[in-house]
This record gives structure tokens, C-alpha cells and sequence, in this order.
């Protein structure tokens, strides 16, 4: 018969088997503790100062208050130089090219009235003493019946009872020998102009665009292109401007400007504007003249570019922002009973000082730069960036 247990009821192996559930028991409520303290809300959030929660806190906007000045902008514009037209020369008679001159190439440079080619002259020499043979034969002509009409008169005088003799009494022959006097006067005058379109010249000062005239070339009257010449007076600058800055430079006619062409500065002033815009980028053109020509060095040639610069007019009870202040579409912010509200001004331009628009009532001021989240009738408050 086996003796009892005096050390206890339970055996080695069942006291390790508690031990180990009570530890795995003790970890998950040391876990669960932890989650659920991890997963409350603090204090801190959910206790709100019941001293703050009546108080709004309205963001800084930093205002302006201009003053009304005089003032006037000016308007920076990119154009091309161009000529008013270019000018095709054509012979007035025909005939062969006996002479081509130095400068009458693409290129040259000449005067008013200098002479570019010359057409062979002989045939017009020859028409031109053609004709004065036929005035001295109509005038001599002239002259026998101006001696027979003396006759006549003598004879009527001398023998007033007496038939006059038939080869005394042609009337009108005076007349009509008057009448040829006069034609052939005309045909040579005539050929003296032909004559003298042998010899190819323009009637102004210009440039030679393009020629390949040549000695021995065969030219017909009116028909035949001996080149492309422009003149110097009729060169002008073309710039593309918007119709709002066409709008702020009223009048515009005859605006002085300056164009800067490979870095020359002319003087320059608006002679016309085109009275339709372009179609696809909605611009208009200015034309300005070159002023002083004839005392220019250097004239800019035709396609290089310029850059324009055009003053606009002086204006009254303007005022001057900066360009911070301008907000989309050309609009401003003000503040007006504590809250922005926006306000569309009437633009002028600008000047190197800044955006020039027509005086209006600012309210608590003009908002400069921008204010986060703006909105019409958000909360702000005005700060001057003046005080």
C-alpha cells in the first residue's frame, strides 16, 4: 500500500501547466491595457478652453491707400521694318541695254533722277531728226503761203476793179500750213520724249531691292521688270498692339515714338493705324514714319526688327499700384467693412512706376499681394504697408 502525498495535491508537471497559463493570461491584459490606452482620446483634445472658443482669429491683408497723381505710361512694342511700297521699274520704249550703272544692283544706293541703264538711242535719234526735217518743211511751207497771201492783198490794192488771178485766191492755205507747223512741232516734241526714255531713272532717292539687268539685254516697252527699287522717304516701322493699349494711346496719330534697329535709336512717330485686326492673333498694326530722314546716316533696311517704345498721353487723377496688386483678369481686391470684395478699375497702362489706373474709391484700402484662400466677403484684417 503506497503512502501519501505530504507536499501537496497537485504533481510537478500540473504546477509548471498553471504557471504557464497565468503568464499568458497576465500578457494579454498587459496588451489590452496598452491598446486601450493607445486608442482613447487624450485629454488635451477633448478639453476645449471654453475662453476661446468665442474668439476668430482673421488673417492680415496688407492694403494701400494711393494717392491721385499725374501720370503717363508708355508702351514697349516689337515690330519690322518695312517700306510703304516697292517700286517696279519699267522701260517706257523698247529696245537693247547699251549701259547698266555701278549702283544699280541689288543693293545700291541712288539719287533722284540719277540714270540706272540706258536703251540704245540710235533709232530714237533718228526719229527725232526726222522730225525736225518735217518742221522746217511745214514751216517753209508756212512761209509760201504766207508770201502769196501778201501777194493777194498787194493785188487787190493795186487793182481793186480787177478778177483776182486763181493762184492768188486759195483761201484758208495760210490756216491749214499753220496747222501742219503745229503738227509737226508735236512730232517732234514727240520723239524728243522718246528719246529721252532711253535713259532709265526714278524720280526719288531709294535702294535697289532686286535687278538682274544686264548690257545687251532686249527690253520691251512697258512689259519688261528691269528690278525693284524702294524709296528712302517711304520706309516706315510696323508694330502688332493690342486694341487695349490701342485704346490707351488715344490720339495716336502722330505719337512720337522711338525704335531701336540693331542698336540705332530712331525717332519715329504714328502715321496710321489699320482699321482691321488680325484674324488669328487679334492685333492691330501701327505704321510709323522715320522722322529727319534726309540728315540719317544709317537707314534700317527693309525685314530686320525693331523694337518700339511709345510714350502715351499725360494723364490726370491717376493713380500708380504696383503690379502686386493686380489680381485676375485685371481686377483688384479691396476691404470694405472688414471684408474683401473685388473691384475692376479702369486701366491706363503702365509706366516704369507701375500699373496706371483711373482714380476710384479704395475703402479701407487696396489689397497688395495675395491672401491665402481669398474669396469675395472672407473676414480679413487691413494692415497699411505704409505706417
Amino acid at each position: 500500500m503506497a503512502e501519501p502525498d505530504v507536499q501537496g495535491t497537485g504533481s510537478p508537471p500540473d504546477q509548471r501547466r498553471w504557471r504557464g497559463i497565468v503568464q499568458i493570461v497576465l500578457i494579454l491584459a498587459v496588451i489590452a491595457v496598452a491598446i486601450y490606452f493607445a486608442r482613447a482620446p487624450s485629454r488635451e483634445f477633448l478639453e476645449v478652453d471654453p475662453t476661446t472658443t468665442s474668439t476668430r482669429i482673421d488673417p492680415p491683408a496688407s492694403v494701400v491707400h494711393p494717392t491721385a497723381t499725374t501720370a503717363s505710361h508708355s508702351l514697349a512694342l516689337t515690330g519690322t521694318v518695312t517700306t510703304l511700297g516697292n517700286v517696279s521699274v519699267v522701260p517706257e520704249v523698247s529696245g537693247e541695254i547699251v549701259w547698266v550703272a555701278e549702283n544699280f544692283k541689288t543693293g545700291g544706293e541712288f539719287k533722284a533722277g540719277e540714270r540706272l541703264a540706258q536703251i540704245d538711242t540710235e533709232l530714237f535719234d533718228l526719229a527725232v531728226e526726222s522730225a525736225e526735217f518735217g518742221l522746217a518743211v511745214a514751216l517753209a511751207n508756212l512761209r509760201e503761203k504766207l508770201d502769196g497771201e501778201a501777194r493777194a492783198e498787194q493785188f487787190r490794192a493795186r487793182y481793186p476793179d480787177e478778177e483776182l488771178h486763181p493762184w492768188l485766191a486759195r483761201d484758208g492755205e495760210v490756216e491749214h500750213a499753220e496747222a501742219l507747223v503745229d503738227v509737226a512741232r508735236t512730232n517732234l516734241k514727240q520723239a524728243k520724249v522718246y528719246q529721252g526714255d532711253t535713259r532709265i531713272s526714278v524720280p526719288f532717292d531709294g535702294f535697289v531691292m532686286a535687278t538682274a539687268l544686264t548690257e545687251g539685254q532686249v527690253v520691251n516697252a512697258l512689259s519688261s521688270e528691269l528690278g525693284q527699287v524702294f524709296a528712302k522717304h517711304q520706309l516706315e516701322v510696323r508694330a502688332r498692339i493690342s486694341t487695349f493699349d490701342l485704346r490707351t494711346l488715344q490720339p495716336v496719330i502722330g505719337r512720337p515714338a522711338l525704335a531701336r534697329v540693331d542698336g540705332i535709336v530712331y525717332e519715329t512717330e504714328v502715321a496710321r493705324v489699320s482699321k482691321v485686326v488680325d484674324l488669328e492673333t487679334r492685333m492691330a498694326s501701327l505704321f510709323l514714319n522715320l522722322i529727319d530722314q534726309p540728315n540719317l546716316a544709317v537707314l534700317p533696311p527693309p525685314g530686320t526688327f525693331a523694337n518700339v517704345t511709345i510714350e502715351g498721353p499725360l494723364r490726370d487723377n491717376v493713380y500708380v499700384l504696383s503690379e502686386g496688386s493686380m489680381q485676375i483678369n485685371g481686377t483688384v481686391w479691396l476691404v470694405e467693412d472688414g471684408a474683401l470684395t473685388m473691384f475692376e478699375p479702369e486701366s491706363l497702362g503702365f509706366s516704369d512706376r507701375g500699373w496706371l489706373v483711373s482714380a476710384f474709391d479704395t475703402k479701407e484700402g487696396v489689397v497688395v499681394g495675395k491672401v491665402p484662400g481669398a474669396r469675395e466677403g472672407m473676414r480679413v484684417t487691413a494692415v497699411d504697408i505704409n505706417q
